[in-house]
């Protein structure tokens, strides 16, 4: 990519269409394919009031993510930020102003990469003890969430999305930071807040950077077999409030691995070939790489701004220019999407869904051991048919997730399932603080059941949680 010199970016000049419309929530991919054929591998969007160029080419979206000589993730490259032309109620700005891995370029990305790596690298290889016991974990609250949600019976109706695919995750981090018991309850439910950009989301945010930076300081006095004093061991010369901030980060990154899981449901009850090729020879792993390629939950990355006037596909891209790289749209790109055709059981290995270069998901295979488990649990107990069609699903508009508000379905429990005892206890976590328990709110309530299980609990029979 040779530089070019320019004096007024053309992001300024050419028409930009709004990106969060109706159609981008519900047909994705026909609004990527009008933007590709109307302005080629880069198009200028409005999002929400700001001039983005949205980069919708395979190519044009690996040669940003791999070159970070020229593509910087640090907000202070972006030049409208710069001169106070975002808004400050711009609500993607907030974001951007919190200082983590995602937002950091060259060798301090280097060393918070490391740190974030050697944390991680217990956790993530199979072969570890903590790999181990946190897979055993993960099949553990799966067995425990469908225990909850089918609550004895043989069949019955669940939104899967609120009951199974969003908590856990949540649930394996609330285990793998080392929160105290009834402190990760909170965090699980402060991160659906902030998810969901509810009214008290800012709140939210707030309490979780609090909580994370009270359990950085605890750690460093009190270590144990987490993340969080992993992370501390790795980098001891960090704060505790960046150590938080990386642990948010982490946290926030976190809801992608729910929306695989629902994506990956789903595409089994829409009727995928592909999918039920991959369900039919038990190759799960197989059948979430393929929705990684065919419905990415990250389907847009965070910004990324060019130090100098470059030229990108046949635009020329002015320095600081604002730039968010597509891998939805690089997915269905003609140049990739060959590989969602092939009716092999093998799936191409070269989507972006965790990302590419520098800035490539440091989680990934932690990710994929989670969304994997659950998949594998759901399917092999519960059968499972939708109860709306799939053009009524209804989707998140979000700027960077592709993942359903609620995914209703009816189920039926294979052998040996609805023997499973409802509303399971919760155990402490490994590394975790004891904490004592609560006393019961009533007479028939077993001593020791977390709020958090209270609140799933509620779900099932409508009745608000505690």
């Amino acid at each position: 990519m040779e530089p070019h010199t320019t004096t007024t970016s053309e992001l300024a000049t050419l028409p930009a269409e709004p990106l969060m419309t109706r159609d981008y929530e519900t047909r994705p991919a026909l609004v990527y394919e009008q933007l590709r054929n109307r302005y080629g591998a880069v198009a200028p969007v409005d999002l929400y009031g700001v001039r983005v160029w949205l980069v919708v080419g395979y190519h044009e979206v690996m040669e940003v993510l791999r070159d970070e000589s020229v593509w910087k993730a640090d907000a202070a490259h972006w030049r409208a930020l710069q001169e106070g032309r975002v808004p400050d109620d711009w609500p993607m700005l907030a974001g951007y102003r919190v200082d983590h891995l995602l937002h950091q370029d060259d060798e301090r990305r280097r060393a918070t990469r490391a740190a974030v790596e050697a944390a991680l690298r217990p956790f993530q290889d199979p072969g570890r003890p903590q790999g181990v016991e946190l897979r055993l974990t993960v099949e553990r609250y799966a067995d425990e969430l469908i225990a909850v949600f089918t609550n004895g019976r043989s069949t019955g109706h669940v939104d899967l999305s609120t009951q199974f695919t969003r908590p856990l995750p949540l649930m394996m981090l609330n285990r793998l930071f080392g929160f105290p018991v009834e402190q990760g309850d909170d965090i699980v439910m402060d991160a659906w807040r902030m998810a969901d950009s509810a009214p008290d989301a800012g709140a939210a945010i707030k309490r979780l950077i609090a909580a994370a930076t009270d359990l950085a300081r605890h750690k460093r006095e009190h270590p144990g077999d987490d993340l969080t004093s992993h992370l501390i061991a790795a980098a001891p010369e960090l704060a505790p409030e960046q150590i938080a901030i990386e642990l948010y980060a982490i946290i926030v990154y976190s809801d992608y691995i729910g929306q695989t899981i629902t994506n990956t449901v789903l595409e089994v009850l829409t009727g995928s070939d592909q999918a039920w090729q991959s369900l039919e020879n038990g190759a799960y792993g197989e059948l979430v790489n393929r929705v990684h390629m065919a419905s990415p939950p990250w389907a847009n990355l965070p910004l990324r701004y060019p130090v100098s006037d470059v030229v990108l596909g046949d635009r020329r891209i002015a320095a600081g220019d604002p730039v968010m790289p597509s891998v939805a749209a690089a997915h269905g790109d003609p140049l990739f999407a060959a590989a969602l055709r092939d009716d092999s059981l093998k799936s191409s290995r070269a989507h972006l869904a965790w990302g590419a270069g520098v800035h490539q998901c440091p989680a990934q295979e932690l990710a994929e051991m989670v969304a994997t488990t659950a998949v594998s649990r759901l399917l092999d107990r519960c059968e499972l048919e939708l109860t709306l069609p799939a053009d009524q699903i209804p989707w998140r508009l979000s700027p960077y997730a592709r993942g359903v508000k609620s995914l209703p379905v009816r189920f039926r429990t294979l052998a040996g399932t609805s023997a499973w005892p409802p509303f399971p206890e919760a155990s402490a976590p490994a590394g975790a603080d004891a904490a004592p328990a609560p006393a019961p709110t009533s007479a028939s309530e077993p001593r020791g059941r977390s709020r958090l299980w209270r609140f799933l609990s509620s779900l099932v029979s409508g009745q608000p949680g505690g």
